[in-house]
């Protein structure tokens, strides 16, 4: 490909030459780096003289202001970005979250804008090229907001360590992507009725765990990753809550408020001393098949897999004819009932292990005494009867 041939103009550093029989300018700037080294910073497609100029102070600026690094990241790509962020930021990630970080990456980020320099992200090019196609693919808000917030986290982390002088992009419009399905509550009567059909007419271990979810706001992961030996304490009325559980196996939770003792209820105990005579049942003859002792496993004897509720739920929804849910749903109701007694929003983020970083900077501690009440709370709300069968 021929070098395009450039000529100088009455002002220095600045070009001109021919593209297409259109005058076109360019900028070529030679400094120092802070090793000494020579260097040469060029752009070239301007329209006029006068942008080629404002381009070319705001390059001086940086320079002068010694902020090299500006000017020898100008060409770098979304996708370069990427693998500094995560080569820097990986140390400090749970197996989870590289991985999730990975994926969202991959497949709907750097696929759209990967190949464009960080320089050149605006809100105009996040917006036609990456959010747009995946709403007319009737992406969910909510995904949309996630996959925002990758894209962001990326560029802030540019702009902390001067790779980038500022972002040029802010929220995406959303308004026309499909809405989110909102986590609602559940009402009382709805949850008595979804308990006692899962009590009545399906079997104890996804009685039990819906229970649990409801009677805790527990994360699934958690409660699949429930052991008897270090987990459930009836001695002292509490279920420590330490690991999750993923398709990758047992991990440590993803922050230190995950770390949590949860009092047993009444109804917290009864229905997990009522399991643990059908759990101990079926170990007597699959004890092989769950070494780690995990608390909630399938007539089989096997510790339940990642997606064992949902099927669970969308069964008794579809035959009972039940408002669909999930899991979360009942995690939310557990809070919202918390809250709506009034329990200080400290001793809920203790009991669930979730609570924004703001909370916590703006509420001192809860108190254990605060924790057994509002795990209390949960038995004034509903009574909860013994699976009726305790069998195979």
């Amino acid at each position: 490909m021929a070098r395009i041939k450039m000529t100088k103009t009455k002002i220095d550093s600045i070009y001109w030459y021919k593209q297409s029989g259109k005058k076109k300018f360019a900028y070529r700037y030679k400094y120092y780096d802070k090793l000494g080294k020579r260097r040469e910073k060029t752009m070239q497609g301007f329209d006029s003289i006068e942008q080629a100029e404002r381009a070319l102070i705001e390059v001086k600026a940086k320079v002068l202001d010694g902020n090299m690094s500006f000017v020898q990241n100008d060409n770098l790509t979304v996708a370069q970005l990427n693998e500094i962020y995560i080569e820097a930021n990986k140390v400090n990630w749970k197996p989870t979250s590289e991985r999730n970080h990975d994926y969202v990456m991959k497949n709907y980020i750097l696929q759209a804008i990967g190949h464009y320099k960080i320089k050149n992200v605006n809100n105009m090019v996040i917006q036609r090229e990456l959010f747009d196609p995946l709403i007319k693919a009737n992406f969910k808000e909510g995904s949309l907001t996630s996959i925002y917030r990758r894209l962001n986290a990326i560029f802030t982390f540019a702009v902390k360590n001067e790779i980038l002088d500022r972002k040029r992009f802010s929220s995406p419009n959303l308004k026309s992507a499909v809405e989110s399905i909102k986590r609602d509550a559940i009402s009382i009567k709805d949850v008595e009725r979804i308990l006692e059909v899962a009590r009545t007419k399906y079997k104890i271990t996804h009685y039990t765990c819906l229970s649990l979810l409801f009677l805790t706001g527990m994360r699934v992961g958690e409660l699949r990753a429930l052991e008897w030996e270090t987990d459930i304490d009836f001695e002292n009325n509490l279920i420590h809550i330490n690991k999750t559980k993923d398709r990758y196996g047992s991990r440590t939770p993803k922050t230190k408020n995950s770390y949590r003792k949860f009092p047993m209820n009444e109804n917290i105990k009864k229905i997990l001393l009522n399991y643990k005579t059908w759990y101990d049942q079926i170990m007597e003859s699959f004890s092989f098949r769950n070494p780690k002792g995990h608390v909630f496993v399938t007539y089989a004897g096997e510790p339940i897999g990642e997606r064992y509720l949902k099927r669970i739920i969308d069964l008794i929804c579809e035959r009972e004819n039940i408002p669909h849910f999930t899991p979360h749903y009942l995690r939310h109701t557990f809070v919202s009932i918390q809250l709506s007694k009034n329990i200080p929003i400290t001793t809920v983020a203790a009991l669930v292990g979730d609570t924004p970083e703001t909370i916590y900077k703006t509420y001192a501690h809860s108190f254990e005494k605060d924790e057994i009440h509002a795990s209390n709370i949960m038995d004034e709300i509903i009574t909860l009867n013994p699976f009726d069968e305790i069998k195979n």
